[in-house]
């Protein structure tokens, strides 16, 4: 199962479909602390997720996530990072916005063949 987080119903449903059409099992969040209560239950194959949110940014939630599940893999997506420092992203993959479908099914199977 791969979690979408974004608070863009446009992009989250557009992610969505995108990732259904290529076969993957996907969950859409609106919001953070939502999908973050979910993984306490089981970790996602995958997170993919926004960065600038307005309950709780996407680097936190990846932290946050990655405290429970250490290994799991994390692929962010953002138009714009704002002041979020580079290291925040620990070294994660960015995929900037706007991106197309096929972009974005590249881009999480290389994060879910590099997870460790």
């Amino acid at each position: 199962m791969i979690f979408i987080v974004d608070d863009d119903p446009r992009i989250l449903n557009a992610a969505g479909a995108a990732l259904r059409t290529a076969g993957h099992a996907v969950t859409l969040y609106g919001i953070a602390r939502v999908a973050l209560d979910a993984m306490h239950a089981a970790p996602p194959a995958l997170l993919i997720t926004d960065v600038l949110m307005p309950d709780v940014n996407g680097t936190a939630l990846a932290r946050s996530a990655r405290a429970l599940w250490p290994d799991l893999p994390v692929l962010f997506i953002s138009g714009d990072v704002g002041d979020t420092p580079r290291d925040a992203f620990a070294g994660l993959p960015l995929l900037a916005k706007p991106f197309t479908a096929s972009a974005l099914c590249l881009a999480a199977q290389a994060a879910l063949g590099n997870a460790k």
